[in-house]
């Protein structure tokens, strides 16, 4: 199922704040049906923020999390990143910043079950705030993985690399992989269908490592859908959501392709 081209109309259920560049939402479960924009063999779009979904998921359904949030750097001086409006959420101050990475954090762990992992890409200016965020919440950091692009961009010394938080709730599982270091060396997209758009390589490795066949996998900022790409390829099921509806376009036309290739 594909949903409309424009965002629906709110109900009167539906309550909306604006903050720091977000639209922040409340919805009536009634209500859910009518942001899902995609659901085929497990694999489910959402077309709604994120805040607002992640509140009505069923408490420890998800196996594990998987997302890159808006890094959120633009909103710390009068750099250049100040005005890229290419992604939703780049003006947001430090304690913003916490404040709404903390409601994700705290939807994730009531969503996800006892045993769960959770990878987080980030970058060296926020990680820090990812870090209180989530373990405020009960999350604990296992390792800073390192994602090696092998190139860079910058004014200054070019950055190379991003950085993955890899946390866990309560008793997690061990990990399924015996090859996991925390250097990972993959080169970066070239052809981008999103700004910061990430490998599936790389996600294979996260959710081999992280999550059973038939698991369910959430990533809650899906940009152009490589989280939920990388859950089809294995055989996972998997949540993604998105509020930009030209991603949830781009998504659906990757999920579409990798069934086509699928079937040749």
């Amino acid at each position: 199922m594909v949903g409309a081209k424009s965002l629906p109309e709110f109900s009167s259920s539906l309550h909306i704040i604006k903050s720091q560049g977000f639209f922040l939402f409340s919805v009536n479960m009634n209500e859910l049906s009518k942001y899902e924009y995609y659901n085929h063999n497990g694999i489910i779009i959402n077309f709604i923020d994120c805040l607002a979904l992640l509140s009505l998921l069923p408490e420890k359904s998800i196996d594990l999390v998987l997302t890159d949030p808006p890094y959120g750097s633009g909103g710390r001086d009068g750099s250049t990143h100040l005005n890229n409006t290419a992604i939703m959420g780049n003006r947001m101050l430090n304690d913003s910043y916490i404040w709404f990475m903390r409601q994700i954090a705290k939807e994730c762990y009531r969503a996800t079950k006892d045993n769960s992992h959770c990878y987080i890409f980030s970058d060296w200016r926020k990680q820090k705030e990812i870090h209180i965020a989530f373990e405020s919440v009960g999350w604990e950091l296992r390792s800073m993985i390192v994602w090696d692009k092998g190139n860079g961009m910058g004014e200054f010394w070019r950055s190379s690399y991003e950085l993955i938080l890899f946390l866990t709730k309560r008793k997690p599982r061990k990990l399924m992989r015996g090859d996991c270091y925390n250097v990972i060396k993959w080169p970066s997209v070239r052809d981008r269908q999103h700004p910061v758009q990430k490998p599936v390589e790389v996600c294979h490795q996260f959710i081999t490592a992280s999550c059973d066949i038939g698991d369910t996998v959430l990533d809650p900022f899906m940009g152009s859908g490589t989280t939920l790409v990388a859950a089809q390829q294995l055989g996972r099921r998997a949540i993604g959501i998105e509020i930009e509806e030209k991603y949830c376009e781009i998504a659906v036309l990757r999920l579409a392709q990798e069934v086509l290739d699928l079937t040749i």
